[in-house]
């Protein structure tokens, strides 16, 4: 891996991830599917709480930040 600074954080990918031309991008993460007062919650929500996904995206975020990764989020 190009920079064992991260490689602690983040497992390996089995390639080379460039901090010069990489960066994390989430799309669309809503309210509606991601809390449990969301109005699709009683449809999505035991997939969300099986497969931590709240977790996963707050471990993502906080990894990135930490190796100095961009971080774009997309509201829609």
């Amino acid at each position: 891996m190009a920079d064992e600074t991260y490689n602690e954080i983040l497992p390996d990918p089995g390639f080379d991830i460039d901090k010069n031309n990489t960066a994390v991008v989430i799309t669309d993460p809503q309210r509606d599917f991601l809390s449990e007062d969301g109005v699709v919650w009683a449809v999505v929500g035991a997939s969300v709480v099986e497969n931590n996904t709240v977790q996963h995206l707050s471990e993502l975020l906080t990894a990135a930040h930490a190796g100095g990764f961009p971080v774009f989020v997309s509201p829609h």
